[in-house]
């Protein structure tokens, strides 16, 4: 995608494509041509999904346990991506633990079934996300909030970033996707990421985790598959957002014992 591209500049359009495509929200939109244009737009959608989240943490908050608050909290933000990243995590680490060479990764990645490795995976991560959120839910509101906006913003920040650096492993709908994201988007993401992180202060900073996070991912993909995906895609989604949760949780405690 060129930057000259007019449909660069049709933006609110792009949002609504991109909030189709990686969410469950109806809108009549959602095309991937346009999702892939405008993936610059993904930290944004990422605080749309926190404030979804964070309405449904007023409610538990005030009205459940906090045990119980990071599971609804958690639920609510994978309900609306259609659990398609969590889907893509399990899909990732059966690949990744997959035995053979690149071809026998890729297909075990590409399998529609859930092997013990994806099932495993995905216990620890939501398992662990979900844990700190109920922390975070006992140190305080305010706390919850913060967490739940910044690691929404990042995961998805996450995703732009890895679309932009990585290598498509394979012709399909993740390659395509791949080759429309370029520098610009890179650019306006960042300033789009960073102006929606600046209220919640120091606590934005943890959300720099997912550059290790990325680089990381990106280094096992290339050496299991050769380059990335959309499974990969959505992997380092979900964990770019427990990585951030947990970066969270070691600042708040830090901070009590100082």
């Amino acid at each position: 995608m060129s930057f000259f591209n007019p449909s660069f500049f049709r933006p609110f359009k792009g949002f609504k494509d991109v909030l189709g495509f990686f969410t469950i929200i109806p809108v009549r939109s959602g095309d991937f041509e346009g999702a892939a244009d405008h993936a610059y737009w993904l930290p944004a959608v990422g605080a749309l999904i926190a404030g979804i989240a964070s309405v449904f943490a007023a409610l538990s908050f005030y009205l459940l346990p906090p045990s119980l608050t990071g599971i609804i909290v958690l639920l609510v933000s994978l309900l609306i991506t259609g659990f398609n990243n969590i889907d893509g995590l399990a899909d990732f680490a059966d690949g990744m633990m997959a035995h053979g060479n690149l071809e026998r990764k890729r297909s075990a990645m590409k399998d529609t079934g859930i092997g013990i490795s994806g099932l495993v995976s995905c216990i620890f991560v939501i398992g662990i996300a979900a844990s700190v959120l109920m922390e975070l839910s006992i140190l305080g509101f305010s706390s919850l909030i913060k967490a739940i906006f910044v690691s929404e913003i990042g995961a998805k920040y996450a995703m732009l970033l890895i679309s932009y650096v990585g290598r498509p492993a394979f012709e399909g709908l993740g390659s395509a996707f791949l080759e429309r994201v370029k520098g610009p988007q890179i650019v306006i993401g960042s300033i789009i990421a960073i102006i929606l992180l600046l209220p919640a202060g120091p606590v934005s900073l943890t959300a720099l985790i997912v550059i290790p996070t990325v680089f990381t991912i990106l280094v096992l993909a290339d050496r299991n598959f050769g380059g990335i995906s959309g499974d990969v895609i959505g992997a380092c989604g979900e964990l770019s957002r427990t990585a951030i949760l947990l970066g969270v949780i070691a600042l708040f405690y830090d901070l009590q014992r100082v």
